[in-house]
This record gives C-alpha cells, structure tokens and sequence, in this order.
C-alpha cells in the first residue's frame, strides 16, 4: 500500500502506514505532545488542549502509533468497526482518519495517495509511545525511555469482552509494559536506578524479589531499620500471594544482616509474624531517636509540571554573636513563605531546607534529596545597624549559578530589602508573573522587628520536639515576642497551640486552664489576622485539642490550606482533621502523602506518620498501621502517642508480647496513662460522632490495650 508525502511548512515523512519505505530520523520540533501512556493527553505547541478527539479518533491515534510494524487499510478498519461490512468499514475509516487529521491540524494527503490510504502519522508527531520505541533502541537513553513511560497505553479505555480492538489494546499494554519493566531493571542491575525507579518496578510487579532487596538495601544504608523490616514484609506478602513462596534465603540473609548492623536482634524465627517489631527494639526505640528527626535523605523526581524551588538555610556573618543565625533564620522563612504564596511555584518547606544547613554538600545532590529544579542560597551579615544580603540562584540539575544579587540597608528598613530580594527572585523564575501578585505574596510584617525575630526563637525551640521542658522554654521566647507586639496574630497564635499542646501532653498541673489560655489566644489571634495560613494552621489545634470542636478545626484548615497550598503541616493537620470529622481515610492519607512530598525531610514528619497510622487503623489494614507507628517512632522515639498506637496495633494482631512491651515503654513515659483514660477522652474527643462506628473502633482499642497492661 503506498504512502504519500506532503507539504505543511515543511516536507513531513508520515509513518504509521504500509508505505514501503524506511522512515528516516527526523529532528525538527513537533508541534503537538500526544500522551497515550496512561491518561490520554493532547496539547498544541502553546500549551493549549486539542479538542475535537473522540473515543474513537484516539483508539484509532493509538493504533498508528503503538505497533511495530504498520497496519494494512482493511485489518485497520476490521479492528475498529468489526460489526459493519467491508464497504463500510473502509467508509468509516476514511471519515475517522479525515477527523482525526483535522483535529490535529495534520496536512492533507496527496491526490495521489488518497485512494489507498489517506494517511499516516507524521515522523515528528510528538507521540509519546512513538519517541519510546524510538528511544529503546539507543541502549545510552535508557532514562528517557523511562521517563516517557508513565503508565498502561491508554490506561483509562476499558476493554471490553469480543471486542477486536480491545484485545489488541490489552495485547500492546502487555508489551510496552514488559519493555518498560526490562528497561527498568536493566537500569537498576547497572546502578544508574534511584529508589524511586525501584518502587516504579514494584508497582509494575509486586512479587520483585530481586527489587524489594535493592530497596531493603537502599534502607539499610540510610540506617532506617523499620524500613527494611516493613520492605521485606512486603515483599514475603507479594509472593505469597502471587507465587505461594517465601523469600528466598539471599533475602532473608540480607534482613538479618541489616537488622545486626544496625544494633537489633536479628528477626523472630519464621514462625513469628515477617516483619515484626522485635522486643529488643521496642525496649531500645525511646533512645534511638530522643529528638524528632528528618526523615533520611533520598533522591526525588523533580516536579515537572511547575518551577519547583527550594530556600536553603542563609549563612549569618553577622559580628553580632547575640544576633547570630536568627536574622539568617527569619530572612530564609520570609522568602520561603513569600514564594510559596506566588501562583504557579511548588516551594519545598523551609524544614526540610534545615537539614542541609552548615553541611558541605554538592548543590546537585541537594536539589535532587529534595526533588527540585532551582536551589536559592545566601548569606547575611548584620553590621551594626546595617544589613547586608547576598543571594544566588542555582540550576540543581548541574549547579551552576544562573543569577547573582547583593543588597542591603539600614536595618530600620529591613523589610524594604527583603521586599526587593523577592521581588527579584520571582521575576527571574516567572517572568509574566504580574508585580502586584508579587505585592500580594509578601506577608506585612509585624511592627517591630523584635517581636518577629523572638517568633523565629519559639519556632526554633519548637522543630525540637513537644516534649515538656521544651514546651517551658518556648513560653519565653512567646512572651517577648508579645511584649514587643500585643497584637502580633503569628506569636498568638503560636502560643495558643502551645497551651494546647501542653493541656494535651498532661505535663502541666491544671491542663483545664491551659486549654482556656489556648482558646483565649485562639480568639485574639483570629480576630487579628483571619487569614494568616501560620494563623489558622494553629489556631485550628486550640480548636480541636481544646474545645473538642472538629467542625470549626476542619473549616480553619481549610481555608489554611487554601490560602497557602505549599505547607506541608497545613495539608498534614487537615488530613488528620479529615479523618477525624469521619471522611474516606484514603484521601487523608493521598493528603500526607503530598504532604511528605511538599517537606520531605521535616522534623514534624514523625506526626505526620502518626496521623497516618490512625488513617490505616480506619481502613482495617493493622501491618499498615504498625508500619506508620515504627516511622513514626523511628523519627522520634519520645512521643506517647505513637507509642499508644503501636501498643494497640500489635495487641489488635494478637501479638502480646511485643504489646505488654509497648506498654511498659508507655507507662514509663506517662505513668498517669490508663486505657479506661484514653477511651473517655476519645468519647470527649469525637462528640456527637462518637456514637455508632467510632465507639466500636474505641472499645477495640481499649481491649487491645487493657490485655497489655493487666498483662
């Protein structure tokens, strides 16, 4: 069947149909993307969506598109119209391929051509399947053959029974599945993979042995053991399922040998639960980890969709000793947060930033750690009353330095020069960003600089855990902060969540009227500032820890997260909120997750977790919710909540002794702890939705902990 060539601004070969002939690369730039992995996408050069394309304008783009070899005009129409006559089939063809091309803007076919085939897909069409294949034959761009691949050919199309096409469609999702599954393997077998990819593989096949070790040992090496057992329960669960096996001894091997190195036991014979939290690290786990601490570094995918950016901590030159690292703190928080309210940034959270300050480590594996394209950092020196700052931003894929900026003043108008350092930095990332958007992004700062810089202290002393002494020392820096300001909604807001935090943690004599302070404060604050997201984010914890009132916490975090999208606790609190106010688990846990993604090395991810483990606990998925407590735990070992949570999933399992285990650490850290205790606050907690379902889950609960405390 012969092809045909055309003219539309230039000569485009077409492939895709039984031309004969070989079609030869081409390198111009094609004026469409065409996405057929996964969910169906077509956009012009400009960005903008293709319209006019059909269930079967796209079944029929498919077909050109995914086969190795091309299609002959009869088999074509065949597959797509089965029911009609040829005369038809071939009627229906002509008139599909007529709107798809018009659709597409694609050129027209020559006369010539016309009477056979009446077209073909231009070699540069931009069609993802397509620049695939193309790409699997260069054995050097692996990589970008794995990044085309993001999911099944045409992953949201049912196929249906006797249907011709849907056969087909299932048959090339096997293929290029099994393509991209070789491809990724071959990466990971070489080294050139990323845990990332690992987990891209094992949800292509679950029952990975071979992957769910490179995983086991990608934990290992960042000295996170919960992980290694919570992978390789994994693993023992997939083949099990899949194959009816266990795992292999190399893989059984390798967990003992991370399990010593990293200072536990070795697992319980296999008669035991796989996976399960030994007794030695349970007794041990307090003193792991007496700080919250950031997750372990790992390498992230950039976000692709959008400028995505991250603040590192700024250096403080300051002679100063007394002012050393807190005007450098509260500059990097500023511009953080003035770029995270800009329309189109994805921002990672200034505590996940934290983690690399004073370490000398290459911009290019910072920006990778924490899954950005641009890194910004500087320094900042304090000269008397002047100040000095110098800024520059970074291309993380390569680190070389795209932009450079120094600036200062009087320190009475600090703020001026804040304001012009952002106003820079957007305009160099966005360019068509309007300036007033800009304007809008920088939060007007409180009257006195002291009061701001005293806030910078409490939020210092707070990234280093709730516990009671530092939950004491915050209240100093808050009330200095408040002395120079009355009427700063941030400091008051901070500290109403403190109370909160203190009522809850019962470290304090009277928690009654620490949780009236909180709602006292609460009240001041949100009437001073209604819709500061720092604001509304606290305020929401008085509400929900100190008057019980879930409705009002769900509409605050709410708006919270409305107003600023990028804050990780904010998405983090409204999932727990969610959960609370009795809405679907999962899309509390889809919240945590992006939450993870927004600050993936946060020292508040430990309570993130923790949010996570009563999500799984709703869903009745009891591993899951012992997985989220060890993470929890693993991240800060002194928080006794986590600890009631994995008290009551080990018990719930049947797992007694690792339980009354759990339990002894338990009372040791809140000796006034009772199950009868927790159940009535839970009662108090939930209100009118304690009734019914809730109440059920409660008396578990409270049974699962009664048999490891009478134990």
């Amino acid at each position: 069947m012969a092809g045909c060539q055309v003219r539309h601004r230039r000569s485009a070969r077409m492939v895709g149909v039984d031309d004969g002939r070989d079609a030869g690369p081409a390198r111009t730039r094609p004026e469409l993307s065409i996405r057929l992995f996964g969910a169906f996408e077509a956009r012009q050069a400009d960005g903008a969506p293709v319209a006019g394309l059909g269930r079967r304008s796209v079944a029929l783009l498919a077909c050109l598109a995914a086969p190795q070899a091309p299609w002959s005009r009869d088999d074509l129409a065949a597959l797509l119209w089965p029911g009609r006559s040829l005369r038809q089939r071939r009627g229906s063809l002509r008139q599909e391929l007529l709107r798809l091309r018009r659709a597409l803007g694609w050129p027209a076919p020559a006369a010539a051509a016309s009477a056979e085939f009446p077209f073909g897909l231009p070699i540069d069409a931009g069609i993802d399947v397509v620049a695939f294949r193309q790409t699997l034959a260069d054995p050097g761009r692996g990589t970008a053959a794995v990044a085309l691949y993001r999911g099944d050919l045409l992953q949201d199309v049912r196929c249906e029974p006797d249907d011709p096409f849907g056969d087909w469609l299932m048959r090339e999702r096997a293929a290029l599945r099994q393509a991209a599954l070789d491809l990724m393997l071959g990466l990971l077998r070489a080294g050139d993979g990323s845990a990332a990819l690992a987990r891209r593989v094992l949800a292509l096949d679950p029952a990975s042995e071979e992957v769910h070790r490179i995983l086991m040992r990608h934990h290992a090496e960042r000295g996170d053991l919960p992980r290694v057992l919570e992978q390789y329960r994994d693993c023992a669960e997939a083949l099990r399922s899949r194959h009816g096996t266990d795992p292999m001894p190399e893989t059984r091997a390798l967990l003992d040998a991370a399990t010593v190195a990293l200072g536990a036991r070795p697992p319980l014979p296999a008669a035991a639960p796989a996976g399960g939290v030994t007794l030695d690290w349970i007794r041990r786990a307090p003193d792991l980890a007496p700080l919250p601490q950031a997750p372990g570094a790992m390498a992230l995918p950039p976000v692709a969709d959008r400028p995505s950016i991250a603040v590192l901590p700024f250096a403080d030159l300051s002679h100063d000793p007394l002012a050393r690292d807190v005007l450098a703190e509260g500059l990097t928080e500023e511009i953080t947060n003035a770029l995270a309210r800009l329309p189109g940034f994805f921002v990672v959270a200034r505590q996940s930033a934290m983690a690399y300050r004073g370490l000398p480590v290459d911009a290019r594996r910072i920006a990778a750690e924490l899954g950005v394209r641009y890194l910004v950092e500087g320094s900042v020196e304090q000269d008397g009353r002047r100040m000095q700052a110098n800024l520059r931003l970074i291309e993380g894929r390569t680190g070389q330095h795209l932009w450079a900026e120094t600036g200062g003043g009087p320190m009475d108008d600090l703020m001026a020069v804040r304001d012009r350092v952002v106003h820079r930095l957007a305009s160099r990332l966005q360019p068509r960003l309007l300036q007033e958007e800009i304007a809008r992004a920088v939060r007007q700062p409180p009257r006195d600089l002291d009061a701001w810089t005293w806030l910078q202290r409490a939020n210092a002393v707070l990234l280093r855990g709730r516990h009671a002494e530092a939950l004491d020392r915050v209240m100093e820096p808050l009330s200095r902060a408040l002395e120079r300001d009355p009427h700063y909604a941030m400091a008051l807001a901070l500290l109403s969540a403190v109370h909160a935090w203190r009522a809850v943690s019962q470290s304090v004599p009277d928690p009654p009227a620490e949780k009236r302070l909180a709602r006292a404060r609460a009240e001041e604050a949100l009437a001073l500032d209604p819709e500061n997201p720092f604001v509304l984010v606290h305020c929401a914890e008085s509400a929900i820890y100190c008057a019980a009132d879930i409705d009002a916490a769900l509409r605050l975090l709410e708006l919270a997260v409305a107003r600023d999208p990028n804050d990780a606790n904010g998405r983090a609190m409204l999932a727990h909120v969610r959960r609370s106010a009795g809405e679907d688990p999962r899309g509390s846990l889809d919240l945590l997750d992006e939450a993870v993604r927004l600050s993936p090395r946060d020292p508040r991810a430990f309570l993130w977790h923790h949010y996570a483990n009563w999500c799984h606990f709703r869903l009745g998925d009891l591993p899951a919710m012992e997985g989220a407590c060890r993470r929890s735990i693993g991240l800060y070992g002194r928080y006794p909540l986590s600890w009631i949570a994995l008290t009551s999933a080990l018990g719930l399992q049947g797992r007694e002794s690792e339980a009354r285990a759990a339990a002894t650490v338990l009372r040791q850290m809140r000796p006034s702890f009772s199950p009868d205790g927790f159940y009535e606050t839970a009662r108090h907690f939930y209100g009118r939705r304690f009734p019914g379902q809730v109440e059920t889950e409660y008396q578990a609960l409270r049974g699962a902990l009664l048999r490891a405390f009478d134990a």
